[in-house]
């Protein structure tokens, strides 16, 4: 997916200055982003970017739509499940290259454009995996959100193996027997296992899904 290129207040690309604010979220972090920190990073005057965006809110949206914009849409020739998949996967890498700004895609209903088109491909493949049109909004919003959330709980540290104090704590509860039993898993479990397991879970949630929505063949 292409960015488009548009100049705004003396003759500065808008995709320029977006990406001069992705630059300095993840410099900063979001916490205490404003436009007028944005300016002094990129080197502009606010009244510049208020005039490209509007507010704030407006240059996190373009920031949040440009992480879109890096979503490449998985071929439609294959199977509803690679491409399901392959957007698991490239939101992910998305995390991992802006850990500060990847916030910014659940904080919006829509971004712009590129966000519109990458919700064009999610609802395709679930049409494509046989879900109802009536079922595709909420489970799309679900299965997205999933996917964010596990990213996230990844970036943030909540993916991150237990230390030593954490077991030793866990060690000492009497009434978690189950939880102590699984405590050697827990202490060699790796990222990828949590989100190779959210993915096989979620796609066999859509196949069961639409396995319960098909017509019953009448016996001839």
């Amino acid at each position: 997916m292409k960015t488009r290129h548009t100049r705004g207040q003396r003759g500065l690309v808008g995709a320029d200055l977006v990406h001069a604010a992705l630059l300095e979220i993840e410099r900063a972090g979001l916490e205490g982003f404003s436009l007028r920190c944005a300016a002094r990073a990129i080197g502009c005057d606010v009244a510049t970017l208020s005039y490209r965006f509007g507010s704030k809110e407006g240059l996190e949206r373009a920031v949040a739509d440009s992480l879109q914009a890096e979503v490449e849409a998985p071929e439609r020739r294959l199977p509803w499940q690679d491409r399901f998949i392959a957007l698991a996967m490239a939101y992910r890498a998305i995390s991992k290259r802006y850990p500060n700004a990847f916030a910014l895609l659940l904080r919006f209903w829509t971004t712009g454009p590129s966000d519109l088109q990458v919700a064009e491909e999610w609802h395709q493949m679930l049409y494509d995996a046989g879900l109802p049109e009536e079922d595709i909004p909420a489970l799309g919003f679900a299965t997205y959100a999933a996917i964010l959330g596990v990213c996230s709980g990844e970036i943030g540290g909540l993916l991150r193996k237990p230390t030593t104090d954490e077991l030793e704590n866990i060690e000492r509860q009497p009434d978690l027997p189950l939880t102590r039993k699984l405590l050697p898993i827990f202490a060699n479990l790796r990222d990828e296992e949590v989100f190779d397991a959210a993915i096989t879970n979620i796609v066999s949630g859509i196949e069961a899904q639409a396995a319960k929505k098909r017509p019953s063949k009448t016996p001839s």
